[in-house]
């Protein structure tokens, strides 16, 4: 028997885990990073050796802007990335955006 989809080590692309992320600050957001790969990886990310799980919503403060690194792995290998997270202010009083937190 041929399998259905070839077997593939984990893959992190900028269509599936955006290198540069932004969020606006006091909105639900969820930092976006998902692998492809057969069979399916798992993915973890983390910031200043804290886990963040990727795809759940959260409301948005300056405490998540920095850089996280992810990590897809599944039996054939692993794969790495740096997402970099920026949360910007919603428009001011002034009606210019502020950014709160970048690293």
């Amino acid at each position: 028997l041929i399998p259905a989809f070839p077997a593939a080590k984990p893959r992190l692309d900028e269509g599936s885990c955006p290198r540069r992320q932004n969020w606006t600050e006091g909105q639900n957001e969820t930092l976006r990073c998902r692998a492809r790969g057969n069979p399916r990886a798992e993915v973890n990310c983390a910031k200043d050796g804290n886990s963040v799980a990727a795809g759940i919503w959260r409301r948005a403060g300056r405490g998540h802007a920095g850089t996280y690194l992810c990590r897809a792995t599944n039996a054939l290998g692993t794969a790495e990335r740096n997402v970099t997270l920026w949360v910007h202010r919603e428009w001011g009083v002034r009606g210019a955006p502020g950014l709160l937190g970048v690293l």
